[in-house]
């Protein structure tokens, strides 16, 4: 397996500062910053636990025949054009030798947890982004790991794939923009440190799509002002980007000149999220059942959020049409819960709302932010027991879920979404039996 070590390092010239001379004393004055992607995670786990896969073109994302979307490529298969999100069965036919698999999220979360316990062995300010990414910040350490932050850098790059079997790739700048750009232009399985006043050379050739943010649609609307990379950007006054593109053009002002004051949150501090979301069998206006899904999901994220004893302040609906057009809405409560009833209940008044009856829907999801291992509720004087009964309640469904299987106890709205699956799935399976015959 290759290991390129890429080093951006145009040093101003005629310059001898006391930074480029000593690497403790350049750690005092300017911010180090590591942002750890590991590269093409959920496949590389399904490499790495059957090495029979390695170099051939891997798909998680389940069943080709199905209505599923691509949950990760590996780079092998994505050589034939296929990314994340795009669908299943237009993956197969991109690459119809690809080895599919339904992939492992319980597999998947211990290896995340390995990944940044390796990451908080060199630093406390460990910020999780993802499940296989984050940003570590090396601001003054260079005494504690006997030498540079690049050359630690590039341990943790070793390390990551010594013990975990899979790779890493590792940008590194003097803030979380530089470092996640580096990190991208560093894949496969690379390390690219731009140094301390090199930001801007360093953007000004790159496409405007590496800024974090700048989306399909964006680009789209910057290229019809003849801007394609960064550096172009750069031309245009900040007066100019507010009056096209309102507060995101003041962000993509100061972004495209490579200013982040963004501060590497520990671990603890980051945000955390649950979500569960599942593409429909078929594209429906079925009101009923897409509560039903919705109510299943709801179920299903509240018991993982139970199980690692959190609460949720903040709950958020993902709705996916059949033209692909994607949205969400979400609601932010005054106390933060754990409850089936009250996150469904949030969930149901953001479709009421969201909903729109003309257009089938394709994939519903559920999504439980802004969690606290407290609840964060102010007593209620009139009913002070009320809390601890539905605790009760729920730690005894918890138990029987455990104990018998997770659909044992279910919502009589949840009960429908499965069975209302389970018959799509036998009409699809009996469909393809018959085209086979």
């Amino acid at each position: 397996m290759n290991s390129p070590q890429n080093i951006f390092s145009r040093q101003p010239q005629g310059s001898r500062s006391p930074s480029a001379e000593d690497p403790v004393a350049r750690a005092a004055s300017t911010r180090e910053i590591l942002h750890v992607d590991l590269d093409a995670f959920f496949a590389s786990v399904e490499q790495m636990r059957d090495p029979s896969l390695k170099g051939k073109p891997v798909i998680v994302g389940g069943d080709p025949d199905g209505r599923g979307v691509v949950a990760a490529a590996s780079y092998e298969a994505r050589k034939f054009g296929i990314h994340s999100a795009m669908p299943t069965a237009r993956a197969k036919r991109l690459c119809p030798h690809a080895v599919f698999v339904r992939g492992s999220h319980a597999l998947y979360s211990e290896i995340s947890s390995r990944f940044f316990e390796i990451l908080e062995t060199y630093t406390p300010l460990v910020e999780a982004m993802s499940l296989d990414e984050g940003y570590l910040d090396l601001t003054g350490c260079a005494r504690l790991h006997g030498g540079p932050a690049e050359k630690t850098a590039v341990r943790i790059r070793h390390y990551i794939e010594q013990e975990l079997g899979i790779c890493a790739s590792i940008g590194m700048g003097t803030n979380k923009l530089i470092a996640k750009i580096a990190s991208g232009l560093a894949k496969p399985n690379g390390f690219l440190r731009v140094p301390p006043g090199e930001e801007r050379n360093f953007l000004k050739p790159q496409l405007i799509g590496r800024i974090p943010g700048i989306g399909p649609k964006g680009g789209e609307q910057l290229n019809r002002l003849g801007i394609k990379t960064i550096g172009q950007l750069t031309m245009l006054p900040l007066e100019e980007l507010e009056k096209n593109f309102g507060e995101w053009g003041r962000r993509l002002y100061f972004r495209s000149r490579g200013e982040c004051d963004s501060p590497v949150q520990a671990r603890e501090e980051s945000a955390k999220s649950i979500s569960r979301e599942t593409t429909l069998e078929e594209d429906s206006l079925d009101r009923p059942y897409l509560i039903a899904m919705l109510s299943y999901l709801t179920e299903k994220a509240a018991a993982q959020l139970r199980e690692e004893g959190l609460y949720a302040r903040t709950v958020t609906l993902k709705l996916r049409f059949s033209d692909f057009k994607t949205i969400t809405r979400s609601r932010t409560f005054k106390e933060s819960a754990s409850e089936d009833h009250i996150l469904f209940e949030a969930i149901s008044k953001l479709f009421a709302i969201a909903h729109m009856d003309r257009i089938p829907v394709r994939l519903v999801g559920v999504s439980l932010t802004g969690l606290t291992t407290e609840r964060q509720t102010q007593l209620d004087l009139f009913q002070p027991t009320a809390p601890e009964r539905w605790n009760r309640l729920y730690k005894g469904i918890d138990r029987l879920r455990s104990k018998y299987g997770f659909d044992t106890v279910l919502r009589a709205n949840s009960k429908l979404a499965r069975s209302t699956a389970d018959l799509a799935v036998g009409r699809r399976r009996a469909k393809n039996r018959q085209e086979r015959a």
